[in-house]
């Protein structure tokens, strides 16, 4: 594991010259993980590489992930629309449809409030479209574990490792935006 960097910062564009200055000093994003800390929320991101070698194929991923500080009834899922997962809508896996023609298109989406979650998505053009530009990406507020009181998450996850600063930050924009709304703290700025 990678020494862990960890970034504090009043506002998003603060927060996000340092992180991308760190990024481009780095270089080498084989194994890079960071803590982002803005207006009391608090994010993790993963970049992971693996060349492979050999016969071995290898593998890359980006994970951002924030621990939803209050607690929220709404959980959901939203991940990639692609042929195995039509094959589990045959087979009778849960598909809702919020009413926004490109996202049902885009993901298989599962939630246990329908209405919450088109609220959460659907008034905010920037957010869809940055799920739409990163439709194999996985995107869920879920508990941890099934065990009662268990930590609830917000987490982006893709199987791509996203190594530019710009795109990074547009992800992470759209995490800390619906951080807000799903989360919001007394004391945090707009």
């Amino acid at each position: 594991m990678s020494n862990v960097h960890i970034f504090s910062a009043d506002t998003e564009a603060t927060l996000w010259q340092e992180v991308a200055a760190n990024i481009i000093q780095e270089g080498n994003l084989f194994d890079y993980t960071a803590e982002l800390i803005q207006d009391g929320y608090h994010m993790q991101l993963d970049i992971e590489i693996d060349l492979g070698g050999g016969f071995e194929g290898g593998f890359q991923s980006t994970r951002m992930a924030a621990l939803v500080p209050n607690h929220t009834p709404l959980h959901f899922a939203l991940h990639e629309q692609d042929w195995l997962h039509e094959l589990g809508k045959l087979l009778g896996m849960t598909d809702v449809e919020l009413g926004d023609p490109e996202l049902d298109a885009a993901f298989i989406i599962t939630t246990n409030d329908v209405a919450a979650l088109r609220e959460l998505l659907l008034p905010d053009a920037a957010l869809r479209q940055t799920l739409l530009r990163h439709q194999q990406c996985r995107l869920t507020l879920a508990p941890a574990s099934h065990e009662a009181g268990a930590n609830v998450y917000l987490t982006f996850t893709k199987e791509t490792a996203l190594t530019d600063p710009a795109e990074l930050r547009e992800v992470y924009h759209a995490l800390y935006t619906l951080l807000r709304k799903i989360a919001p703290l007394p004391h945090a700025t707009t």
